[in-house]
């Protein structure tokens, strides 16, 4: 019985340590639905996909927006301006504005707004790799 159990826990333990390396990374245009400051959990819809969880953490890259294709009265284009600034702000005195940058997710998801968002697939919600903002 000993050996039937230990057999099951090692094969538990390698599929698990497999699951945790099959995992790619994607890129996919999607509208921004909600973001929990508390969670670190982006709520979005990619483009011709259900609703996905994405988890903003510590490793996140955030990405300048190219702000040529917003154009006022576009909701987003505020927020979508004062993104660029914290990426350019971050970039030139070599910080992390993280604080900022939930602030905006959070006013962005609330209007709605677009975003190209790459990620893990391992697991759920996905690690959120990179995020720029987009028209």
């Amino acid at each position: 019985m000993r050996m039937v159990l230990s057999g099951v826990a090692a094969g538990a333990v390698m599929l698990s340590a497999g699951a945790a390396f099959s995992g790619g990374i994607v890129t996919n245009p999607a509208q921004l639905m909600s973001f929990d400051r508390g969670t670190g959990k982006l709520w979005a819809v990619p483009s011709g996909q259900p609703l996905t969880s994405y988890l903003n953490q510590r490793l996140t890259s955030y990405i300048a927006a190219d702000i040529a294709s917003f154009e006022p009265p576009d909701p987003c284009f505020p927020p979508v301006e004062a993104w660029n600034f914290t990426v350019a702000f971050d970039a030139q005195y070599h910080v992390k504005s993280t604080f900022v940058f939930e602030v905006l997710l959070g006013v962005m998801a609330d209007l709605q707004c677009n975003a190209s968002v790459t990620s893990s697939t391992n697991g759920a919600p996905q690690p959120l790799v990179a995020i720029k903002p987009t028209h």
